[in-house]
């Protein structure tokens, strides 16, 4: 079309107040492009920042993106993806919530819905994966720990419910394992990942005869509220105990003392798992892929050497 023609029509479009009907338009290229992205829990600044870095990169591919909070509620979400059924979705990217069986995928595959699971991995289900190697993170941490001179490392946030939390555990206790050391059983807080269980567990471990004298924590929400209860009970957090989170959210560098943690490439998982979609979209057939990205501790001042005193 001659560019003069181009501008002419373009004109008379505004004029006539034209808008285009996506919906014929589907009628004729059989395709959507909407993609459903299912978080498991906005509120935690993590999948927040998760979803965020699925949005850009999916909009930045020119589709519509439908989000859904699951608040961890099973039920919500499978009743959010027989939705997206209904708007004959081009894909759904989903971290999963607690609990979520592997037939509500087999079922969305029965659908031909291509489908990525997103930061959570979904036991029995052969699905493609993109997320964070959880276990080489943990490690990290605890052979920081370790580094530092501490013998009494305590985990809080331990989690069997989810394939992050015991990938987080299984590369805890490894480095442990590394160093010729066990886990004690004393030091190991199951808790929800809030800075209220976090601070509520810090009160449990200082009432031990032998305290801790450095915390790993399942994410940095944990962290916080460790450090919270550290200083209500006049502890100073990296100098008297030190404290590791996980995630390195933005309020990290922000803490008094700053929290050193291990920083995961959140903008790279929604990179990863817009990619594996389009990549499902495109070859429905293609071999399953998992996707690890691997993270790297950030020290701050919330860790410290062991001070033996306070064996």
């Amino acid at each position: 079309i001659a560019e003069v023609t181009r501008v002419h029509v373009r004109r008379v479009i505004r004029k006539l107040g034209y808008v285009y009907n996506r919906a014929a338009g589907q009628i004729r290229t059989r395709r959507t492009n909407i993609v459903g992205i299912s978080i498991c829990d906005l509120s935690n600044p993590y999948f927040a920042k998760v979803a965020a870095g699925i949005d850009q990169s999916l909009c930045d591919l020119g589709r519509v993106l439908f989000l859904n909070d699951s608040k961890e509620n099973i039920e919500k979400q499978a009743k959010f993806l027989a939705t997206l059924r209904e708007y004959n979705v081009e894909g759904i990217l989903l971290t999963p919530a607690f609990g979520t069986p592997k037939n509500l995928i087999s079922q969305v595959q029965d659908w031909r819905i291509p489908l990525v699971a997103v930061s959570r991995r979904i036991i029995g289900a052969r699905t493609d994966f993109a997320g964070n190697d959880n276990k080489f993170g943990a490690l990290l941490a605890s052979n920081h720990l370790i580094g530092l001179g501490h013998e009494r490392i305590a985990f809080v946030g331990l989690n069997s419910k989810t394939s992050t939390g015991r990938e987080r555990f299984a590369g805890f206790r490894e480095g442990l394992k590394r160093a010729g050391k066990v886990a004690d059983p004393d030091l190991l807080i199951e808790c929800e990942a809030t800075r209220e269980a976090g601070f509520n567990a810090v009160l449990k471990l200082f009432e031990l005869k032998g305290p801790p004298t450095a915390i790993a924590c399942f994410n940095d929400l944990v962290a916080f509220g460790v450090m919270l209860g550290l200083k209500r009970l006049g502890v100073e957090p990296g100098r008297d105990c030190s404290v590791v989170g996980f995630d390195d959210v933005s309020e990290a560098a922000l803490w008094l003392p700053p929290l050193t943690t291990i920083a995961v490439d959140v903008t790279g998982i929604g990179r990863a798992a817009a990619q594996l979609l389009m990549e499902r979209i495109a070859d429905p057939d293609r071999p399953i892929t998992q996707r690890a990205l691997k993270p790297h501790l950030v020290g701050r001042s919330a860790c410290g050497p062991l001070r033996r005193r306070h064996l």
